[in-house]
């Protein structure tokens, strides 16, 4: 059985077969650079298969792969460390010069079929991308911890992937009811974006733009088990990034911080605090530890090491748990919004087209139940 993934996928099977080739995983720093007097040893990985788990254990100079089942361990091959290194350049390889969305690496096909990988992927049921045992120089014994894998291979990947689910609504209030709604969401400026344009023109209006609700009942209740004002700092978030143009979300929290939008702050000496920019670290955090727009957020960490990032010249990194506030800073620092496929229909503006793959529907002007509204879409990726 051929085995094909998408860039993220192979990322997966690269970062599992990298680390066992080198046995060790290195701290990051703020700038995506490992710390050489802060490092993982890699004892142990494992990989869980539909019916089976694998374990790959580092012994002396070499390998030895295992399949598990019912605690009982059965031998499948024994390689040398050079044997992975080269494996897993193969990987990059593939990678890096693949243009196709999904696609196979031939050359390890054998090696997958060997080792009882039929995945390149972490199971769907598994909390974590990657299980490893490593010894913990901070508290001098093995552990074994689950980590997030992030990959920067190839294109930037997203951190908070989009939906039909993540609308963010807003009322648009003291619009008067004469104005003609085709004949805003037709007109453009040529030198703004469509949704910057429309923004920026109710606005002029004189309008009250009002966070109404999120589309997702799930999002909005994930959002608020991280933190109960996150629903409103999102929206207003989104709209300052039409209002202003501006995608960074570094930027955008200078600027709620600047304006208060939701008056957390009664003086100028209050915002010492950042809450902005605190509560926009956590939902990154979150986000990058596999929090999603449909599926329940319980926000539990038991066995949780934190997040490794593939690089894109292929070496690894990570953000440990115990270093979490140099991971938000970084996450802030090197993130932005993506605008999704609206969904509009290029030759009637303001509605919907119904031959659309990507069905989220958001971005211009409409009248419902006697109310105006607008819905931006909310999708981060890394710069």
């Amino acid at each position: 059985m051929e085995i094909r993934g998408n860039v993220g996928e192979w990322s997966e099977l690269y970062v599992l077969i990298k680390l066992l080739s080198d046995g060790v995983l290195y701290q990051s720093d703020i700038n995506l650079c490992s710390d050489s007097n802060n490092a993982y040893q890699v004892i142990k990985a494992f990989k869980d298969e539909a019916n089976y788990s694998l374990e790959f254990d580092r012994v002396d100079n070499h390998l030895k792969v295992y399949r598990v089942i019912n605690d009982e361990n059965t031998l499948l091959k024994e390689y040398t460390f050079d044997d992975f290194n080269e494996i897993s350049k193969q990987i990059l390889d593939s990678i890096k010069t693949k243009s196709e969305r999904t696609f196979s690496i031939p050359n390890i096909q054998q090696f997958l079929s060997d080792n009882c990988i039929l995945t390149a992927k972490a199971s769907s049921n598994s909390k974590v991308d990657i299980r490893l045992r490593i010894y913990d120089h901070r508290l001098a014994s093995e552990t074994e911890l689950g980590f997030s894998i992030k990959s920067l291979l190839g294109r930037k990947s997203t951190l908070f992937n989009t939906g039909p689910g993540n609308n963010f609504r807003y009322e648009v209030k003291f619009l008067t009811d004469s104005i003609n709604i085709k004949e805003f969401n037709e007109s453009t400026i040529i030198d703004r974006p469509k949704i910057v344009s429309r923004i920026n023109k109710l606005n002029e209006l004189g309008t009250k733009i009002s966070f109404d609700r999120i589309d997702s009942r799930q999002l909005q209740k994930n959002l608020k088990m991280i933190d109960g004002d996150l629903p409103e700092v999102i929206a207003w978030s989104l709209y300052y990034r039409y209002l202003k143009n501006e995608s960074s979300l570094s930027q955008i929290a200078e600027l709620l911080e600047k304006e208060d939008p939701l008056d957390f702050y009664e003086t100028d000496d209050d915002n010492k605090q950042r809450m902005y920019v605190y509560k926009l670290k956590k939902f990154l955090a979150e986000s990058a530890m596999g929090m999603t727009s449909e599926n329940i957020w319980l926000g539990e960490y038991d066995s949780f090491g934190g997040v490794i990032v593939a690089k894109n010249d292929g070496d690894i990194v990570c953000f440990h748990i115990y270093d979490f506030n140099l991971f938000r800073n970084y996450l802030l620092n090197n993130t932005k919004f993506e605008q999704a496929s609206t969904g509009e229909n290029e030759s009637q503006p303001g509605l919907k087209d119904p031959n659309t793959k990507k069905k989220y529907y958001f971005g211009w002007l409409y009248k419902e139940n006697e109310s105006h509204y607008i819905k931006l879409n909310l999708q981060i990726r890394f710069n």
